[in-house]
Formats: C-alpha cells, structure tokens, sequence
C-alpha cells in the first residue's frame, strides 16, 4: 500500500504531532487542576486517534476492494487498485472502438463503391445496388456515433487517472491534516470523504457494468470477415469498361445465388473435373457457390480463418445489427454506467463528510 499513499507521510506525522499535544494538554490540565482544558485535551485526542484509525480502516478497504474488482475484470486489467483496473479497462476498451472504426470506415468505402456502380444497356441503364444508399446513411451515423462514444471513453480515462493521481496522493492527506484542527475539521472530513468516494466508489460502481469489449471484437471481426471476402472485392478499373465480367460479379453479389443451385451437380462430376481440368457446363453462380462450400469446409478443416459468402446485401444487414448492439453497449459502458456512479459516490460523500466532519467524541462513541 506504501505506493498507493503518495504524500501520506505528511499526514502520519501531523497526525502524531496532534497525538503528542493532546496528551500534553491532557497533562497539563490534571496538573494545573484545569478540567476544560483537560477535557479539551481528551477529545483532541480522540480526534487523532480517529485520524489514524481512518488510514488504517482506508488501506484494509482498498485492498478488499482491489480482489473484489479484479474478478470482474478482464485477465490483462487485474492487477492494481481498482481504480488502476477502471483505467486499463477503459484502454482496452478505446482500442477495441479504434478496431470497430477502422472496420466502418472500410465497410462505407465498399458500400460507396457499389453503390455508384451502374450498367449501360444502351436502351436503359441498371444499377442493382442503388438503394445501398440507407444502408451508408446508417453506417455514417454509426460512425459519427462511435467517434462520439470514443471521445467520452477517452474523458472517461483521464478522469480515471486524475482520481487515481490525487485522490491518496493529495486530496486525502490534505483532508486528514485539516480535519486534525477543530477550525477546519468539517473541510478536512469533506475532503476524505470525497478522497474516499472518488477512489473507492465511483471506480466501483462502474466496473458493476458489463463490458462491452466482446460484442465490439465480435462486430470487429464480421467487419473485416466482410471487407476481406473475395467476392466483395473491389474490380481493377481496367474490368469495369467490360459489362460481362461487371454484370457476372453484381449478378453473384445480388444474392440470387444460392446453394439450393448445387442441387444439380454431383460430386463425382465435380471431381472428375477436378482431376480431368475439363470444364463442366457451370453457370457462374454455380462455380461461386461451389467455391463457397468449398471455403466454408475448409474453415470447418481449420485450413481457412473465414467464412464467405456471395449475400451483399444479406451480409450488411448483419454486420448493421452487430454494430449497433455493440455501439449500444459501449453507450451504456461511457455514459450510463459513469453516470450512476457519480450520482451514488454524491450521496455517499455527503453521508460521510457529514460523519467525518462532526466531533467524534467520547459520548458519540459510547452512543454507538
């Protein structure tokens, strides 16, 4: 704990001091036969005692606090104080949101991309996916939305490590010392109340929350499963003067392909192709699908890490819900979440500075 009470020696040592000039008082006032002096005496030295039980009642509640918050934790963030696993949390959790960001922005260029794409049949002119266009609007607001969940994280990191700069290292001592003089003991007891909520509380009651680091990695990897599909691929410029090999690739995106098309084909035809190099009588949905099966087995095999698909559209519907339950969450984890515990570290810094600030003398302790 030697670490976690920065500025502490200060704080011992007055509190010491105080110790000593009560029982000088207490002494002289049994000497000089003065009974309000000794009686002064006796509750300053109450108080000090006090004092010094506060900083040994804080280092036990802390270090309580620090094995009950580790198990909530993620494995990476479970060592230090608790406010110390809340800022590495909110580390983890920034990255997370960086990954997801990147995952966006790359999914509105492939969106963008096809999007504009149209065909030219002379007589008319045929854009499949056209109406992609509230699908980018609701990517863009996603993501204008995850820039915004990000910069409160990032607040929310460097109010973690304020507290955890200065809530033990200088707001508690300068508390104890002043609540040491009977002028300003009501300050000194609000100042290690708020030392106390801010250090204890507030990190608490926000790591009570559900961490929404696994639903953004989940989101994450749909997004660059979806950006890395072969079939989603942006087509060299070159390709885009020929309508043939445009029209083949938008007519499989369009998820008209489906397997129910493999119905037809044999696996020993199929193999015999394979082994022949002969070319069957395929249509082109028909070779992407098989391709697909055949991608999709040899994820199964653990010989490939994704799983395509040829459903444009299907796909992004997905990745759009997946998004928005992970922008949900981590909604609750910056905003919700710190909220509720400032409103409760409040009410519990009001209770004790009124406890701490008050005259803590004998009748108090025997009406205990």
């Amino acid at each position: 704990m030697a670490s976690e009470f920065v500025g502490m020696e200060i704080a011992v040592i007055v509190v010491t001091a105080s110790i000593v000039l009560a029982g000088i008082l207490v002494g002289l006032g049994r000497a000089l036969g003065y009974k309000s002096l000794e009686q002064f005496g006796m509750e300053e030295l109450i108080q000090s005692i006090v004092n010094s039980v506060i900083i040994g009642s804080l280092a036990a509640i802390i270090e309580l606090v620090n094995a009950i918050s580790s198990t909530v934790v993620s494995q990476s963030c479970q060592t230090g104080t608790v406010i110390v696993q809340l800022a590495c949390t909110l580390d983890g959790m920034n990255t997370s949101l960086f990954g997801l960001f990147q995952g966006i922005v790359r999914t509105l260029d492939l969106v963008g991309f096809y999007q504009t794409i149209s065909l030219n049949m002379g007589a008319m002119t045929i854009a499949p996916f056209t109406n992609l266009g509230a699908v980018s609007a609701t990517l863009s607001f996603q993501l204008l939305s995850l820039n915004m969940i990000m910069i409160l994280v990032e607040l929310n990191r460097n109010i973690a490590g304020f507290i955890g700069q200065n809530a033990l290292g200088l707001i508690f001592p300068i508390g104890l010392v002043l609540r040491t003089f009977f002028a300003t003991r009501k300050v000194g007891g609000f100042l290690l109340a708020l030392a106390i909520g801010l250090f204890i509380f507030y990190p608490t009651f926000v790591l009570i929350f559900p961490e929404p680091m696994g639903e953004i990695q989940n989101t994450t990897i749909l997004m660059q499963n979806f950006t890395n599909n072969s079939y989603y691929a942006t087509m060299p410029i070159v390709d885009l003067n020929g309508n043939g090999a445009l029209a083949t690739k938008l007519d499989i995106m369009s998820g008209r392909c489906t397997m129910k098309q493999l119905t037809d084909v044999q696996a020993g035809s199929i193999n015999a192709t394979n082994s022949t190099n002969t070319t069957m009588n395929l249509t082109p949905c028909m070779q992407t699908m098989l391709k697909i099966q055949n991608a999709s087995l040899n994820a199964t095999n653990g010989t490939s890490s994704y799983l395509y698909s040829s459903d444009f559209s299907g796909d992004l519907t997905v990745l759009v819900q997946s998004s928005k339950v992970a922008l949900s969450k981590s909604l609750l984890y910056a905003v919700v979440a710190p909220l509720f515990s400032l409103i409760v570290t409040i009410v519990f810094v009001r209770e004790l500075s009124s406890l701490l600030g008050s005259e803590i003398g004998i009748q108090t302790i025997a009406s205990i």
